[in-house]
């Protein structure tokens, strides 16, 4: 809570606390997530599968992921944009380049909440004729759901924290940290590079 005191402090030019920030997952936990993973794939997919990343959140995970496969392996990509009132509604911005036809297909993301955008993707390659489809995903936020929907690959489940790294962005920045952060996101947008400068050398 904001007190009058606060208020006081900050015009007499009293810094403030920051905001408590800290690290969800290191560059060690999340290897060892993209290492179960990718053992939890291969062993279900002998045979190959089409791995189909969501643009851009899941590049880093996806380019660590796929390195744990040993065996046969397609990747591909969508990218969705945002549009109508409220930006409610999405559409095909970067299209799938292989036919996924009688193919087994895992869509990778970096963080599922509401479930609409996987709903979305998972209806979208079935209707492409895949003979299977599952879903892998690198933080499930399953207090927000709003649909229900079964994720195959979960790597790590978090609560309603903000979270920004190893791919996750705000306003296309901090994608590049190593690893996946927590912070306050009115901070993140106030102040980028003296937040990055902070996360990074956590």
């Amino acid at each position: 809570m904001f007190h009058a005191g606060d208020a006081a402090r900050a015009d007499r030019g009293v810094s403030q606390p920051e905001a408590p920030v800290g690290t969800v997952l290191d560059a060690g936990a999340l290897a060892a997530i993209t290492r179960r993973l990718g053992r939890a794939i291969a062993k279900d997919y002998p045979d190959g599968v089409v791995l189909v990343a969501l643009l851009k959140g899941s590049l880093c995970f996806l380019a660590d992921l796929v390195r744990e496969l040993p065996g046969p392996c397609e990747l591909d990509f969508l990218l969705l944009s945002a549009y109508g009132d409220g930006r409610t509604r999405v559409r095909v911005a970067k299209d799938l380049d292989l036919d996924v036809t009688d193919r087994d297909v895992v869509v990778v993301m970096d963080l599922v909440d509401t479930g609409l955008t996987l709903t979305y993707v998972l209806r979208l390659i079935a209707l492409r004729g895949a003979r299977s489809t599952a879903a892998c995903t690198l933080v499930d936020r399953q207090s927000r759901r709003l649909l229900p929907l079964e994720i195959r690959y979960v790597g790590h489940v978090i609560g309603e924290e903000y979270v920004v790294g190893y791919g996750l962005d705000l306003d296309e920045r901090y994608r590049n940290l190593p690893g996946l952060e927590v912070a306050d996101k009115a901070e993140l947008r106030a102040k980028p590079y003296e937040m990055f400068d902070r996360l990074s050398r956590r």
